[in-house]
């Protein structure tokens, strides 16, 4: 399978696609995408882990945060 077909798998899903644009805006934690979001922390922390598997975001820490 083409690796392209896993990303659009991927942004399918409305969640992942909003994370995706707040995170082209600007750089936040996901105690921050929680708050904005209004879901819970286990599901913004598993969508963020696919999209950085996939390449489509990276992660950075500061401090205790992974921004």
């Amino acid at each position: 399978m083409p690796p392209l077909i896993p990303a659009l798998r991927l942004l399918g899903d409305e969640s992942r696609l909003r994370l995706l644009r707040l995170l082209a805006r600007e750089e936040l934690s996901v105690a921050e995408l929680q708050e904005i979001l209004a879901m819970g922390q286990s599901r913004i922390s598993m969508s963020l882990a696919q999209l950085k598997k996939a390449g489509l975001v990276d992660a950075r820490r500061v401090g205790q945060k992974s921004l």
